[in-house]
């Protein structure tokens, strides 16, 4: 099995904005090394404070379209996220997201948020670590952090907080505490964007490519899983109940064979589900048994990417819709429970 394969089916994530990753394993010129005792703390650069947080900020609002700059209402880029600055008060938090109007244009959403502002800000200080020098990580599961996160004291001066890492992925802390606050308020900012009626797609090139299995290989993934439990994303990594509505591409796959090593483009069709219905779905394959062994071809695969609305997560998944109908993505092949097959059946 060449390289490009072992990662496929490994379901390596990816994320073309983060050089972080949840551990897989750590290997050095000379060896193996564990990146939990074999690490470094450090902090980030202080974050820069401005008189007023804004989620219209070119770099942002590009963050979360994937689109250039276009609107005259935009501002300048925002400043980077940085190490919360030594005596700054914060009273609340405004966050960033995509999202949509009543006729179905898309938006770019700024939500006030309040809580537990110390919990937050502890979150946000605790310190980072990177593996020693020498030493490069391979790593299974890439985290994104919110496009737009803004920290706001009593004046309504505002910092991007930049998110506390490992070696081998982004902490779980300050999502675990952002997700314990209460939406105050909205205000949303149209875009011009339409693409309600957009039809196709190309297959992500980071798709993955679906391979028989054999009883061993079950046997196998059955006995890891009973030693060291499921391999699932870190919970910044794998939005489920907060994840945003998914883009699923459906596809004919190529002749992996002759397919040139990661350059085939695959064009398929685009379907979006409401966000009751991807998170639905998202659930069933979270919890959906290994699938067994099966040597089936499939001619038709529905790959998408499991975000949340503030653009953080980045998992993606794959799902053969015959064949051996199985779910690529969460670690090793899992089986598509019927009712998710049917609703990806009848977008698809």
């Amino acid at each position: 099995m060449d390289r490009r394969r072992r990662i496929q089916r490994l379901c390596a994530s990816r994320s073309t904005r983060s050089a972080l990753a949840w551990l897989l394993v750590v290997m050095t010129a000379v060896g193996c090394s564990n990146p939990f005792v074999d690490r470094i703390a450090f902090r980030p650069p202080t974050a820069v404070v401005t008189s007023s947080p804004t989620c219209l900020a070119e770099n942002i609002v590009t963050g979360l379209t994937g689109l250039g700059p276009w609107d005259q209402a935009l501002a300048g880029n925002a400043p980077e996220p940085g190490y919360p600055p030594a005596d700054f008060r914060v009273v609340g938090a405004l966050r960033c997201e995509r999202g949509t109007d009543a006729s179905g244009m898309r938006t770019i959403d700024s939500v006030r948020l309040d809580g537990d502002m110390a919990a937050v800000l502890s979150s946000f200080t605790a310190d980072s670590y990177r593996s020693t020098d020498g030493t490069a990580s391979t790593c299974m599961f890439f985290g994104v952090a919110p496009v737009g996160l803004w920290l706001v004291d009593d004046t309504g001066a505002a910092f991007r907080p930049a998110w506390p890492s490992d070696p081998c992925n982004l902490q779980d802390g300050p999502y675990l505490a952002l997700r314990k606050l209460t939406e105050i308020g909205r205000s949303s900012h149209p875009t011009g964007l339409d693409d309600r009626f957009t039809t196709g797609c190309e297959r992500d090139s980071h798709a993955a490519s679906f391979e028989p299995t054999t009883a061993d290989d079950v046997a196998a993934a059955e006995e890891h899983e009973r030693e060291y439990g499921r391999v699932t994303a870190p919970t910044l990594t794998l939005p489920v109940d907060d994840v945003d509505a998914l883009v699923l591409c459906t596809y004919e796959p190529p002749d992996s064979e002759a397919a040139p090593d990661g350059g085939d483009v695959v064009a398929g069709t685009r379907t979006v589900l409401d966000r009751g219905s991807s998170a639905e779905l998202v659930r069933s394959i979270v919890d959906a048994p290994l699938a067994p062994a099966c040597d089936q071809s499939s001619t038709r695969v529905a790959s998408t990417e499991l975000v949340r609305p503030d653009g953080s997560g980045s998992t993606p998944v794959s799902f053969e819709l015959d064949g051996c109908r199985r779910v690529a993505g969460l670690g090793d092949y899992r089986v598509t429970p019927p009712a998710a097959l049917t609703a990806l059946s009848s977008a698809s």
